[in-house]
């Protein structure tokens, strides 16, 4: 016998993007303090724990809302949420990338910034799906 669902589907999105979003903020402070550690980088005082906590969590709850409404429609397939995914963080790493011609391309704000669009979307890509699937997380 199939065991009833209790949450609907877009709580279960919701709830994965935010589970999401956490196993993402901790990672993504890891790499801002190995990335300051390796190139001695100091001047962004914007980016630290809790703007990078506040931005990712809010990044990665918007995105389990918008993989509901992929997941909602079934004619997407799977790798229409990918190649979305991967157009979207190209976009924002090349905005960043192109953003100050007087830097070095990965150093600096362009490093920290293109590493948390990167790491962020690697984690939506693969975490947010199994989450979101998974038969008996949030029971």
């Amino acid at each position: 016998m199939k065991e009833p669902e209790y949450f609907p589907t877009f709580s279960k999105a919701l709830l994965a993007g935010a589970l999401t979003g956490m196993a993402a903020t901790l990672i993504n402070v890891i790499y801002e303090v190995i990335f300051r550690s390796i190139t001695n980088y100091e001047p962004a005082a914007w980016f630290n724990f809790f703007s990078i906590t506040f931005a990712t969590m809010i990044v990665l709850t918007l995105t389990g809302m918008f993989f509901y409404l992929f997941a909602k429609n079934n004619s997407f397939k799977s790798y229409d949420v990918v190649i979305t995914v991967i157009i979207i963080a190209v976009i924002c790493i090349t905005a960043f990338l192109h953003s100050d011609k007087s830097q070095a391309a990965f150093y600096g704000n362009h490093g920290l910034v293109a590493g948390f669009v990167i790491l962020s979307g690697i984690l939506a890509l693969t975490l947010l799906p199994y989450l979101f699937r998974h038969p008996k997380l949030f029971l």
